[in-house]
């Protein structure tokens, strides 16, 4: 854990393969199969081409308000119960907080983003939608795809492209500019949970 922190404390942004994460490759199949039954709508503005399927919501989402979209709702709550049981259990909150220096950790916005063919997210941050968020978590849902890369800056200068897959976790740091590019073919699926 103390690896993972300083990662994350040194660069912003960490990948993590099965194994070196709190979730189990049976875990991740099930929620690939809950993520599967949600409705999805069509995510925020111009620049962020996906379908969103809300599992929480949180009341404050400044980025949503700014542009002027009703506050977002959980459609499919017994399903997103089912998926919050998992990725934000007891067990995997411990990790995290472990894994990020701090005594508990608080989802408190999770969503699974669907990216088809032609789909792409553009630069943000995580502050832009509530600055009390410290990290990203996201969970890896398919590799089925080309392109699709989460594509970070740790600074200016400083450019690298992750390929997050089935299984595989990726954690940034809030405040980390980041994007996700163009996926070529295929269905790009990952399960994002934003804490504080």
């Amino acid at each position: 854990m103390s690896s993972v922190r300083d990662v994350l404390h040194n660069e912003g942004v960490v990948l993590l393969a099965a194994g070196e994460h709190p979730y189990s490759a049976a875990e991740i199949d099930e929620v690939i199969a809950l993520c599967l039954k949600l409705p999805g709508d069509t995510g925020v503005g111009d620049e962020n081409r996906l379908g969103v399927g809300r599992i929480l919501v949180d009341p404050v989402d400044i980025a949503r308000g700014e542009r002027g979209y009703a506050p977002a709702e959980v459609e499919a709550p017994e399903i997103a119960g089912e998926i919050l049981a998992i990725v934000a259990s007891e067990k995997a909150m411990a990790f995290w907080a472990g894994c990020f220096g701090q005594e508990t950790v608080t989802v408190r916005r999770a969503q699974t983003n669907f990216l088809h063919q032609g789909h792409e997210v553009g630069w943000h941050d995580d502050h832009e939608a509530n600055p009390e968020y410290r990290f990203s978590i996201v969970i890896g849902l398919s590799d089925d795809y080309t392109g699709g890369d989460f594509v970070a800056r740790p600074a200016p200068e400083d450019e690298r492209r992750l390929r997050v897959d089935r299984g595989d976790v990726l954690v940034a740091k809030a405040e980390l500019q980041h994007a996700v590019s163009t996926v070529e073919s295929g269905r790009r699926i990952s399960l994002v949970l934003f804490t504080a």
